[in-house]
């Protein structure tokens, strides 16, 4: 198996082109920073047909050695192989570039380590939809023949809609810990298995042993394997016991399993994905005897209702608006009619009610209309660009009734009270079911400050969904 270097960037704040950065690698128009590391640069790009791509560049100095350029063609191809929903992709590459390249799809999101620092320790709940979302990221790069080889929380990406695993290692590689295989560091010392740390050869299971401390790091907010040199690090992962005795008891067990010094003692992604199945189930709630009674006289089916929806896993902190900063850095917005009750192109009745509407009066009775779900707030996102801070509203407008938003600052802060309609949003940027909108924070200038906003979005007949707060603040 091989191993994976640089399968995808994510980030929460994208900082503005230097003079000596590039416009174009490849067919991509740069429009802002991402980061760098020891191996490369990353880019915020956009393809031709508008598509946002993280482009990571190696460095000059890297690109003129023959075997970083051998082993960056290898990964690349084995980062090819990579599918599936809670991976971020690799979508284009060019390693035999003067400077060789390549383009991941850009994953909307903050990464673990963000959240955990900002939010603290994950809730059970989301601890075990994020152990399942990356036990099901595993399976798909192991069923690819590929050995991810530094996952840690940096490296797992909060989207809207679940985990994202990517990889930064080749970015890292000249802060990691050298191994002895192809003359290339890749790896974490904290997340790295025995096997991995002690330069042996690594397989799938290495993996899920980096998981374990992945998940243990996101239910104690502690490295489990403590901090220190990397030779004192390392030598705890290979002998010492992680710290995880105040991790939750629902999630201790698959923790330890996962954390075994043998790697025969651990459990292979599929299997580890069956258990966490099985410890969400054990916390849905028992059926009280009122609801079995109903069960019961209604032949067996249970009321509407009485089946419990298992809550989806939703970030836990604000993340990057792609569709803002590819606006502010000149790309154009597209304008929203939201007050349209139904979208272009579809009928307004269906072909059944299009036949009793034809019908003559009398001879079906009517029945007034249901009314149009009311919109509602999904999440909000935060991302810096320049001097300004913009906030994020994303919200589901199943009825195609939403009509603009409106936000006042709260806390302290002194933003006036707003009301936009989202066909005239004044210097907000509206996309289909979000909103951004940039305040002035002095970002960069020495003068920054926070601020909390309240924010909502209205209807068409002029009723407010409820309230969310943002709090807005600058990073250097």
């Amino acid at each position: 198996m091989s191993t994976i270097s640089g399968v995808g960037v994510g980030f929460s704040v994208v900082g503005i082109l230097q003079p000596a950065d590039p416009r174009l690698i490849g067919p991509y128009r740069l429009v802002g920073r991402l980061g760098a590391g020891g191996m490369g640069r990353v880019f915020l790009g956009v393809s031709e047909a508008g598509r946002p791509v993280a482009v990571k560049v190696v460095h000059a100095r890297l690109a003129a050695d023959p075997e970083f350029r051998a082993r960056f063609s290898i990964e690349v191809a084995a980062a090819r192989k990579v599918s599936g929903l809670f991976t971020a992709l690799v979508v284009d590459a060019d390693v035999d570039a003067p400077v060789p390249w390549l383009a991941t799809a850009y994953v909307a999101g903050p990464s673990l380590s963000e959240a955990v620092r900002d939010r603290g320790p994950l809730s059970v709940p989301s601890l075990l939809s994020l152990a399942a979302g990356l036990a099901k990221s595993l399976t798909a790069i192991h069923a690819a023949g590929v050995v991810h080889g530094d996952l840690k929380p940096s490296n797992v990406l909060l989207a809207l809609d679940g985990p994202r695993v990517i990889d930064f290692g080749i970015s890292q590689a000249a802060e990691a810990v050298p191994l002895a295989r192809a003359g290339l560091v890749v790896g974490t010392p904290s997340f790295m298995s025995p096997e991995q740390a002690t330069g042996k050869d690594v397989g799938p299971l290495s993996d899920v042993f980096s998981l374990g401390a992945v998940l243990a790091f996101a239910a104690t907010g502690r490295k489990p394997f403590g901090t220190g040199t990397a030779a004192a690090v390392l030598e705890r992962v290979v002998h010492g016991a992680p710290s995880v005795e105040d991790a939750p008891r629902e999630v201790r067990p698959l923790i330890e399993r996962c954390l075994a010094k043998d790697p025969r003692q651990r459990p292979s992604a599929p299997a580890l994905l069956a258990d966490v199945t099985a410890a969400q189930a054990a916390m849905e709630p028992l059926p009280s005897p009122a609801s079995q009674a109903a069960e019961t006289s209604s032949g067996g089916k249970p009321h509407r209702g009485a089946a419990r929806r298992r809550r989806p896993w939703r970030p836990l902190i604000t993340a990057s608006a792609v569709a803002g900063i590819l606006a502010a850095s000149g790309a154009a917005g597209y304008s929203l009619n939201a007050a349209t009750p139904h979208r272009p192109g579809e009928s307004a009745l269906s072909h059944a009610e299009a036949r009793m509407a034809a019908k003559p009066a009398g001879l079906v009775p009517t029945r007034a209309p249901e009314p149009p779900p009311p919109p509602r707030i999904t999440g909000t996102l935060t991302y810096q660009h320049g001097r300004m801070m913009y906030f994020v509203i994303l919200f589901s407008d199943p009825g195609h009734i939403a009509s603009g938003f409106g936000f006042v600052g709260t806390n302290g802060s002194d933003w006036p009270r707003q009301r936009h309609a989202f066909s005239s949003p004044g210097e907000g940027i509206v996309e289909a079911n979000s909103i951004a909108y940039p305040l002035d924070q002095a970002c960069g200038t020495g003068l920054e400050y926070a601020s909390d906003v309240k924010a909502w979005i209205y209807d068409t007949a002029g009723a407010r969904t409820k309230p969310v707060v943002i709090h807005l603040v600058c990073r250097t």
